[in-house]
């Protein structure tokens, strides 16, 4: 609402009526003073006073916070009470307060505490004690001043300003005496107060009608009016008498003033209750006073009409006082006549019910009632026509739509008990009274209908209605009438109850049904009553009547009508002994079922029919008719009829009677079993046969067996656990008895399982059962422990699509190890703890598979793999559903149980040693699968946080055996583990070649943690394991060598028999080569080397290089010759790996074996034309032997080596080309071995001086597209080093024939030809690594704007049409723009990059990586094609992309495009031509991103302007005329359109197409100078393509550009000459 409308302004006729020219005084409150104009009221409550005086107040804020007090806004008012209350408490301390500032206060104080804003009511209070506190005993003159507005505080209406009064008083009077006191002295002021705000003041008077609306002006009254009727009704309640007699005189006229009393009639409730509370206080203590006709005329004939919300209960309460006080009220003193009667107006009241109030309120009207004058209540013109209006006045009001629910018992109590007092009084029809008053309540009731709604009691029914019915038993002939009556009319409704085939058939009788059930209910609790006697007969007859029409309905309609079975169900149940015991009814019910109840099972009366049955145990046999019932149903098909029939079976108590008849429930386990397959019924059917505690033991257990079963099917599950979780509240017992039977063993391990869902409900759902049933499972119960016991047995190794996950077992383990006594715990740890059989057969799939040959490549046993021989057959692995086999479940089990438990406390040496032996065996092939992908696997990666968990899983394995090794001491289980590995490692199956580096991984271990000697095998064991060519177990054995002279003992004689043998015919010419291998990379040997003498050394060497001269045939050799064989491949591996230790310790020895080793490689590198795993333990040894040679011959040291690698530089290059070629079709993402050797060869590729010629470089843009980032890089760096070198030859070609094209390789163009898009990128993860063919595609991006490095402008012409014509740019330009913009939240900040460069490796992850490139690219995009950079953005359909590019490119890649193109300009300025055309005069402004070009026309100069936008150049270019001289507009106009069109429209970028306007700006001005005809169309002399006007009219010798002629042809569709008209022939 506006503040407008309380704004007036001043008129003579409202000061004329105003409170200034009032007759009694200023708002007619008391008397004035001074003059017209001095008029000032001295209420303390009125808004019009006197200010206070502040002149004396020595603190100006003080001065301030006052004046500012005295303002209209609560706001400001608020704000000064804070203010003084800050500065009163800082000087607390000094314990004083000027007198000016106290009489200042109790001026406004008595104002503020009434203010309309409670924020400032409570701070005045809060402020009134404060300086009562800090004033003290000076505060006592000004008490009769305040403490009537101080204590009426305590009544204000809100809460937080009362108890801010109280608070402020209680810091002056610390005890209650103290308080009481101060109400006994300033009693007379308290009084005065309150009938001064009572009797003297208004609306008015309390508030400015200019400043404060009409409701806030009457909430504010209300409010002080209120407070002070509560003050005066404390003082009459707790008021000392002596205190009260000396102020009597003023207390009686203040109860005896009729303008207090009509304060009951008032608007406001709270002025109302006030009233209330105060006439109810005056009636106990001071009724002596009162005028009881003011009072009936104020508080009944007035107060009767008004509307009583929010004080209805305070009104009717009073009421009641009153009456009881004196009950003339309501008749002598009355003096409402006519409409105003007593009568009339006590109904009024009473029709309008609680109004909103509580169920209190009915109690009072109770009580009100009672005590009411019966002339009131029932007029003599009522009593002789039977009318009791009052009772329908209290039905209106509890029947009324506005009564809470809440009240309806308490209305419908009053009610009644109004009734009875009605049927007390001797004047009164009972049977009438009944029948009007009464039986309509049964009726509604029983028979609910929209003609007797008012009757409808809610709420609580139950306890009224048979309070009704036992009042109406008063008049037995009137109840007896109307019951009849209602008995008849049922019977009827049964009769003619819809039929089958009507739309309303179901609600028909369910209506019956529901009316049964109140009907009989009531004839029940009325049967328990004391005249339950004269009930008998009539409950008898009626209800024998109703159940026989029910049979007989039933009989007629085949038991379609269910509500009549419903009827005598009910009956028979409500009242068994009243109906069964009558011959006539029993009879019926009994022949009934037995003869027409197995016929009706299947119609919709059936359940009800089986319901009844345990009811007839007295008057026929349950048992038969049950048995009887059941074979009727099982006999028929299934439909959903029988569904519900039998689920009404299986519920009934006389299921026991089954139990006496085996085939009979055969049958019936049979029908069930397939009916709770049927997801629908399911749950119902389960829970409630296995719940019935009369169910045979067989049933539960045959269905309980069956839900298992169902437990396995996906589709079934949730039904099957919602019918477990039903019957775990239901009958845990039975669960429980299942569970630990031999059929239910499998129903908690799926639980478990189940509980791993990803499905929340099916997982919450079979936690909260399995939880039921491993409760149970203690150590208490040896059975249910035995069950998690075989669960844990079973699980790690299962791999079954439900099997138990790992987590799981583990926490089924805890559980049992915590619930075991320490006793118990060392049995457990053998059914917890895997034993070697279990391991055996988890691990025996990947022992009868041979392992990739690459992994010679990274292990210490390097080509021994290449000795194992496979013992069986393969055998396929199996994987559990989330891709893990049984021997990763076991080592993730295991592990995890050791790490998380103190299992190993309780465990043998024994079973210590066999989980540390497996363990190792496991991670040794785990390691071989992280680094190779094996179709024998341990695991399915499905996922990258699959990956992740198992390489989590793994680490904290490694991490379990590092701190075994790091606690172990000889004789500890880890020595026996030893072992057994080397027990293991004898044979050449897999299994022993694990076992053996197993073995040496763990020695190495331990000899680096503790200098390990107790394990120490000895030359005898190395020798019986040599002799018996046990290769894996000899290498293990000198792997625990750890005595050096044992080692050079060995390692001589091997050297010995080395260089004596013939590798390729010694039996143990490869294992003598392999362990020697072995020895040379312990350190010791390699220290060793230069005290052998080198003669041996050097015949060692010849005698390697003549093998693999004689392998690779270098010496006779002649055409084409194919690649050695796999096995001789592998001793070369060797033979390389062993020169690789000894050739350093021959740096300075000559001799021909140098050259026959680079023979060897470069023969061996060019025969490879597929680098299979099988060679790439080859390939890798070479490229270590190369390296070392290289090392080698880096210095001076060895002239043979160093010319030979000189003089066969340009080959060695052709074979490493070669290589690398024949890597590349492998990729190395997955395969560790293939990754290490691809990057050994970039390495070396690095290192080596590569010339490429065509066929190599064809060769490399192969390799480029490669599936290997290292062969990707390798290729990269060779080409961006080749490519740009090759640009002058491009440049000499297409100077030298204008018929020449530069061209891009068709090879690197096929690269770009598919650019990766966002749904083929939706996949990957740049964080974790840059796919290859993502890389590729850049990578050759980079290596196609190489070509613009040192082209000329021709050939970038060629190169920038070649791209044109593939339209390869646009994929690169939506790739960056994906990446780098449109898919991400925020878009990669570019300034965080190197932008004009790009090297590889410098960025920390592979996505900052890949981003960088991209962004180097869009880069080069826009510097060198910007017309098809800029034609992509303008015709990109999505209008946000097109946004966000250019707003990124702005912020990033523009600035550095108009910083290089604009530094190009500055550098061509001082560069131009001295021909004939004048230089121009340019201006180049990188602030204003504008370049000015000037040409000096006699005195004046001619000027443009070229503006690059800040998106430039996806914006174009604008051109502006500064200074045009000597031509028309039309013609300068020509030139600006002409040098803008050059700009913009040229292919060329770098700032040439900025130079290319400026010359054609040029060349257009000195041309017209000159007097060059420009060309009639555009009236330029140069045109957008940079040429002069040349073809001329045959006819006009007008001169035109051809490709303004051409445009003019294609527009007007003919040939004609623009100018004449004439058909156009070229002069």
């Amino acid at each position: 609402m506006s503040k407008k409308q309380f704004k007036y302004q001043a008129s003579s006729s409202r000061a004329a009526s105003g409170p200034f020219n009032a007759a009694d005084g200023a708002f007619g409150s008391s008397t004035r003073v001074g003059g017209v104009f001095g008029a000032i009221s001295s209420s303390p409550l009125s808004y019009v006073y006197e200010p206070p005086d502040l002149t004396s107040i020595s603190e100006p804020n003080t001065v301030v916070a006052f004046k500012n007090l005295q303002k209209k806004d609560s706001t400001t008012k608020a704000k000064a009470l804070e203010d003084l209350q800050r500065h009163l408490s800082s000087q607390d301390s000094n314990n004083s307060v000027e007198d000016a500032v106290l009489e200042a206060w109790i001026k406004v104080y008595p104002r503020t505490s009434i203010d309309t804003a409670r924020r400032v009511r409570q701070l005045a209070h809060q402020l009134q004690g404060l300086i009562a506190r800090i004033s003290g005993k000076r505060f006592a003159r000004y008490m009769p001043d305040v403490v009537g507005a101080w204590v009426a505080g305590l009544f204000d209406g809100d809460k937080i300003v009362s108890r801010s009064a109280q608070e402020s008083i209680e810091q002056i009077f610390h005890t209650k005496e103290k308080v009481q006191n101060v109400w006994k002295i300033y009693l007379g002021s308290i009084l005065q107060f309150c009938s001064d705000a009572v009797f003297k003041e208004n609306v008015n008077t309390l508030s400015d009608e200019r400043t404060v609306s009409p409701d806030d002006a009457s909430t504010k009254h209300a409010r002080v009016i209120a407070a002070a009727m509560s003050v005066v009704e404390y003082i009459i309640e707790t008021g000392p008498h002596n205190a009260l007699d000396k102020h009597q005189i003023a207390l009686d006229d203040f109860l005896s003033s009729k303008e207090l009393w009509k304060l009951a009639s008032h608007a406001d409730p709270s002025v109302r209750r006030a009233v209330y509370k105060l006439l109810i206080a005056s009636i106990t203590k001071r009724s002596n006073v009162l005028e009881l006709e003011l009072i009936s005329t104020c508080l009944l004939v007035s107060g009767l009409s008004v509307n009583q919300t929010a004080s209805n209960l305070d009104y009717a309460r009073v009421l009641t006082h009153l009456t009881n006080h004196n009950p003339n009220v309501w008749t002598d003193f009355y003096t409402g006549t006519g409409k105003k009667s007593a009568t009339k107006r006590l109904c009024h009241y009473l029709a309008k019910g609680s109004q909103g109030g509580s169920s209190n309120y009915w109690d009072e009207v109770k009580n009100l009632i009672l005590q009411t004058p019966m002339s009131v209540l029932l007029p003599q013109e009522n009593v002789a026509r039977q009318k009791f209006d009052i009772m329908e006045a209290l039905r209106d009001g509890a029947s009324n739509r506005d009564e809470p629910r809440s009240n309806q018992r308490a209305a419908w109590k009053t009610y009644l008990d109004v009734a009875q007092r009605f049927l007390s009084f001797h004047d009164v029809d009972s049977n009438q009274l009944i029948e009007n008053s009464i039986m309509p309540i049964l009726i509604q009731y029983i028979s609910p209908s929209g003609e007797l709604s008012t009757w409808t009691v809610a709420g609580s029914q139950q306890s009224i209605v048979l309070h009704a019915a036992r009042l109406g038993l008063e008049s037995p002939l009137a109840f007896t009438e109307e019951w009849t009556a209602l008995s008849v009319k049922f019977i009827q409704e049964v009769q003619t109850s819809l039929p089958e085939q009507s739309k309303d058939f179901v609600k028909s009788q369910d209506m019956i049904s529901a009316k049964a059930s109140r009907w009989y209910g009531l004839q029940a609790a009325l049967s328990d009553s004391e005249k339950s006697k004269d009930l008998t007969k009539l409950f008898t007859d009626t209800s024998t009547s109703e159940v026989l029409a029910a049979i007989a309905l039933l009989k007629a309609r085949n038991g379609k009508p269910y509500g009549a079975a419903s009827l005598m169900t009910t009956a028979i149940r409500s009242m068994p002994k009243l109906l069964l015991t009558q011959q006539l009814l029993g009879d019926a019910v009994a022949e009934f079922m037995s003869t027409d109840g197995p016929d009706l099972l299947l119609s919709p009366s059936g359940p009800c029919l089986i319901e009844l049955i345990p009811l007839l145990e007295t008057i026929m046999d349950a048992g038969v008719a049950y048995r009887k019932m059941t074979k009727s149903i099982l006999d028929t098909s299934p439909d959903p009829a029988r569904s519900k029939a039998l689920l009404c079976l299986v519920g009934s108590p006389s299921l026991s009677h089954l139990g006496q008849n085996e085939g009979l429930l055969a049958k019936l386990i049979s029908t069930v079993k397939r009916e709770i397959d049927d997801e629908a019924t399911q749950s119902e059917l389960l829970s409630t046969a296995v719940a019935n505690p009369n169910a045979p033991p067989q049933l539960a257990q045959a269905l309980l067996a069956e839900i298992v079963a169902s437990l396995s099917l996906d589709d079934h599950q949730s039904a099957s656990l919602q019918g477990l979780q039903t019957l775990v509240k239901l009958n845990p017992g039975a669960i429980k008895t299942f569970d630990v039977s031999t059929e239910g063993s499998p129903l908690l391990a799926r639980l478990i399982s189940l509980a791993d869902s990803p499905d929340a409900a099916v997982s919450q759902q079979a936690r909260t059962i399995s939880d039921v049933l491993r409760a149970d499972a203690s150590t208490d119960n040896i059975e249910g422990n035995q069950a998690i016991l075989n669960i844990i047995r079973r699980g790690p190794e299962t791999v079954e699509a439900h099997a138990l996950s790992i987590p799981s077992l583990i926490d089924l383990a805890h559980k049992t190890l915590q619930q075991s006594d320490e006793q118990r715990r060392s049995t457990l740890v053998r059914d917890l703890l895997p034993h070697e059989a279990r391991w055996q057969d988890a691990l025996r799939p990947f022992f009868t598979s041979c392992p990739n040959p690459s992994l010679a490549v990274m292990n210490p046993l390097s080509n021994a793999i290449s000795l194992i021989k496979s013992e069986a057959a393969p055998e396929a692995v199996s994987f559990d559903k989330d891709g893990h086999s049984a021997a990763f479940r076991l080592l993730w089990y295991t592990s995890a149980l050791v790490q998380t438990s103190n299992i190993f406390e309780y465990a043998t040496i024994d079973q210590k040693a066999c989980v540390a032996k497996n363990i190792a065996l496991v991670l040794q092939i785990a390691s071989d699968l992280l680094s190779i992908s094996s179709p024998t696997s341990l695991w399915q990666i499905q996922d990258t946080e699959h990956e992740e968990d198992i390489v989590e899983s793994i680490s904290q394995t490694q991490r379990l055996t590092a701190s075994w090794l790091a606690d172990s001491s000889p004789g500890s289980f880890l020595w026996i583990n030893l072992s057994g590995l080397m027990e293991d490692s004898y044979g050449t199956s897999a299994r022993s070649y694990y076992s053996s580096r197993a073995y040496i991984s763990t020695m190495t271990e331990l000899t680096e943690l503790h200098a390990a000697t107790g394990f120490d095998v000895g030359i005898e064991g190395l020798s019986s394991a040599r002799k018996s060519f046990q290769t894996f177990a000899a290498t293990a054995i000198v792997s625990s060598i750890q005595t050096p002279a044992t080692l050079i003992k060995i390692f001589n004689e091997l050297l010995a028999q080395l260089t004596g043998d013939d590798l390729d015919k010694h039996p143990n010419g490869i294992s003598n080569l392999i362990l020697f291998n072995n020895i040379l990379n312990r350190e010791e040997i390699v220290d060793s080397l230069p005290s052998i003498p080198k003669q041996r050394l050097v015949f060692f060497v010849q005698h390697l290089c003549e093998d693999l001269v004689q392998t690779f045939d270098i010496i006779g050799s002649s055409g084409d010759q194919a690649l050695p064989s796999t096995s001789a491949l592998i001793m070369s591996a060797e033979v390389m790996r062993a020169l690789y230790h000894v050739l350093p310790a021959l740096r300075e020895t000559y001799g021909i074996f140098w050259e026959n080793i680079v023979d060897v490689l470069k023969k061996a590198w060019s025969l490879l034309e597929a680098a299979t795993d099988e060679r790439l333990p080859f390939i890798h040894a070479s490229l270590r032997l190369y390296s070392t040679l290289q090392r080698l011959g880096s210095g001076e040291s060895n002239d043979d080596l160093v010319d030979t690698l000189k003089s066969q530089e340009a080959s060695i290059a052709s074979s490493i080309i070669t290589l690398l070629h024949a890597l590349r079709d492998f990729p190395d993402e997955s395969h560790q071995p293939r990754k290490i050797v691809n990057e050994l060869l970039a390495r070396q590729i690095s290192h080596t001086k590569v010339s490429i010629d065509s066929t190599a470089t064809s060769e490399l843009f192969q390799v480029l597209g490669s599936e290997s980032v290292a062969l990707q890089e390798s290729a990269f760096e060779l080409l961006h080093q080749q490519i740009p070198r090759s640009q002058e030859d491009v440049a000499l070609d297409k100077a030298l024939s204008n018929e020449y094209l530069a061209t891009l390789p068709e090879e690197l163009l096929s690269l770009v030809l598919e650019a990766p898009t966002s749904s083929t990128m939706s996949d990957v993860d740049l964080k974790r690594s840059m796919p290859p063919s993502l890389r590729s595609y850049l990578l050759s991006w980079q290596l196609i704007f190489d070509h613009w490095t040192g082209a000329s402008d021709a050939a970038k012409n060629d190169y920038i049409n070649a791209i044109k014509e593939g339209s390869y740019i646009q994929g690169l330009l939506h790739l960056a723009a994906d990446i780098l913009v449109t898919s991400r939240s925020r878009p990669v900040d570019a300034n965080k990059f190197d932008i004009s460069s790009y090297l590889s490796g410098i960025e920390d992850t592979p996505e900052k990586d890949a981003h960088s490139l991209l962004i180097h690219l869009y880069f080069l995009a826009l510097k060198h094609l910007p017309t098809l950079s800029k034609a992509w953005w303008r015709d990109n359909t999505s209008r946000q992309t097109q946004i966000s590019v250019e707003s990124w490119t702005e912020k990033y890649i523009s600035p550095l495009i108009i910083s290089s193109e604009l530094a190009t300009v500055s550098a061509w300025v001082p560069t131009q031509a001295s021909d004939s055309d004048q230089p121009l005069t340019v201006k180049v402004s990188t602030a204003t991103r504008e370049i000015t070009a000037s040409i000096p026309i006699d005195e004046q100069t001619m000027s443009i302007a070229i503006t690059l936008p800040p998106s430039y150049p996806l914006s174009r270019a604008t051109v502006s005329g500064l200074h045009r001289v000597g031509v028309t507009e039309q013609k300068w106009r020509s030139w600006i359109i002409t040098t803008q069109g050059v700009i913009n429209f040229s292919d060329i970028g770098g700032g040439n197409q900025l130079i290319d306007g400026l010359m054609a700006w040029r060349k257009n001005v000195t041309a017209t100078l000159k007097g060059q005809t420009e060309c009639a169309i555009c009236y330029s002399v140069v045109s957008a393509d940079r040429q002069l006007p040349s073809k001329r009219c045959g006819t006009c010798k007008n001169l035109f550009h051809g490709s303004c002629l051409f445009k003019w042809f294609k527009s007007s569709n003919s040939s004609s000459c623009p100018l004449c008209r004439n058909q156009f022939s070229y002069a």
